[in-house]
């Protein structure tokens, strides 16, 4: 069996049919809405101050050039976000007021009631009322960028978007040359060090000269390097010569060197004295055998040969002597010579050292000179950088005062009261429904009865009442 639900005994979704009743049995409700809030609107629109608006147009060229090398620096993608940045900045604010000319000045106070002018100075004001109600936005896709100031003056809105598109052409070339100008008073400290680095460095190197008499100290070098080869192969030499003499001095000691030496046989003193030694003996020989040992002329001849024998051993140990001051000399000299390649390995050691003393304080001075002249190019282009007046910024168009204000705009303030107030009246009237509901159709019936319709007379003149 079906149930009987009771009226009101619970919530069901309303038909569209119903909800459509329920509007037209309420259309006053929801038309005094609507005009209340068309009215409402109207008067405030009227009631509202105007406000106009007033842009310029700036292009900037997101793809700055070096001022001193001409070419293009790499393109920032957020470079005309940052600009819009600094457009709406606390540092561009500051500057408006010191581009007003003397009118714009008096204008600008104009905009400002007398108790805010005791309280504030116009600068802080104006400062203050270019932070709130100035837009920057950047175009799509382009380099312009809109600068739009909101104001119930028009000619104060046109006045304040061109001073502050003065100002931001100013400030943004004082951002890029205020860096180089610190820049190049710090190199100026610089130079003045690098500078004194350099002196002193030079001074070093003139001191160093002039205290070890330093002219041409490679060639110097080369020279005393050929002498130490020429001591050093003479002194090879003289070794050579003293183990020879110490080697015939060793063997003059002996009785076969005084037989069979050359230094004895090849003498031509010795030589002769043997020769006359031998005619002497072949004399004695014959006197011998002839005459008798006896007999005086043998006798003269005998003593004949004993002078030439003693002539003989006295010319072979002046040989013999000659030979040990010939290994005394060749040992003096040697040593002599010893004592000059020590003495030209000092020197050349020396002159060594003095050159890479002399190379090192060169290099001192050539890296200071280097280093100064670095600076000194950094410096100079610092320095052009700061003093450049060049700006990557133009004005496209000009701000100029408006003829119509931009706000408030009454058809849109109407057509949202409109809809608002439509919006409220048909929740009233569901709102009121819902706490006292009616029977507005056969569905209505039929759900609170739980019965079916059988018949219904209908109402020609007033069908949906």
């Amino acid at each position: 069996m079906r149930s009987q639900p009771a009226w009101g005994g619970g919530v069901k979704p309303m038909t569209f049919d119903t909800f459509f009743r329920v509007l037209l049995a309420r259309w006053k409700l929801i038309f005094v809405c609507f005009a209340l809030c068309v009215a409402a609107a109207l008067a405030i629109s009227v009631m509202l101050p105007k406000s106009y608006t007033a842009s310029t147009e700036l292009i900037i060229d997101d793809k700055p050039k070096d001022p001193l090398s001409g070419q293009y620096l790499p393109a920032d993608k957020g470079y005309l976000a940052t600009q819009v940045n600094v457009i709406t900045s606390r540092n561009v604010a500051n500057r408006v007021w010191s581009l007003l000319s003397d009118e714009e000045k008096a204008l600008a106070r104009q905009q400002f009631s007398e108790e805010a002018l005791a309280q504030n100075e116009p600068e802080q004001l104006v400062a203050g009322y270019v932070m709130q109600n100035v837009k920057a936005s950047p175009g799509s896709d382009s380099s312009v960028v809109k600068i739009s100031v909101d104001s119930e003056s028009p000619e104060f809105a046109a006045m304040l978007a061109n001073a502050v598109a003065g100002a931001y052409i100013h400030a943004s070339l004082e951002l890029r040359t205020e860096p180089a100008r610190r820049f190049t008073e710090w190199y100026d400290g610089q130079l003045d060090v690098l500078r004194g680095n350099l002196q002193e460095a030079r001074q070093s190197l003139s001191s160093y000269q002039k205290e070890h008499g330093i002219v041409a100290v490679d060639e110097r070098l080369d020279v005393e390097n050929s002498r130490l080869r020429e001591l050093s192969s003479m002194l090879v030499a003289a070794q050579g010569q003293r183990l020879q003499d110490q080697a015939r001095q060793n063997n003059s000691q002996s009785e076969n060197w005084r037989r069979a030496s050359s230094d004895v046989l090849n003498n031509p003193v010795l030589q002769q004295l043997r020769s006359d030694l031998a005619a002497a003996e072949a004399n004695l020989e014959e006197l011998s055998t002839s005459l008798g040992v006896n007999h005086p002329q043998y006798i003269q001849a005998r003593a004949e040969v004993l002078t030439l024998r003693s002539r003989i051993a006295e010319e072979t140990a002046v040989v013999g002597n000659s030979i040990e001051s010939e290994a005394a000399l060749s040992s003096s000299r040697e040593k002599e010579l010893a004592q000059a390649v020590a003495e030209q390995k000092q020197k050349v050691l020396e002159l060594t050292s003095q050159r890479d003393e002399l190379a090192f304080l060169q290099q001192e001075v050539s890296t200071a000179q280097e280093a100064y002249r670095a600076a000194a190019n950094q410096a100079s282009a610092n320095r052009l950088e700061s003093r450049l007046a060049e700006s990557n910024i133009a004005v496209l168009n000009e701000a100029i005062a408006p003829s119509l204000p931009s706000g408030p705009n009454v058809k849109l303030n109407l057509v949202i009261a409109a809809a608002l107030g439509v919006l409220a009246g048909i929740g009233l009237a569901l709102m009121l429904e819902l706490f006292n509901r009616r029977v507005r159709g056969r569905a209505d019936l039929e759900e609170m009865l739980g019965l079916p319709v059988l018949a219904y007379l209908p109402n020609e003149r007033k069908r949906w009442a």
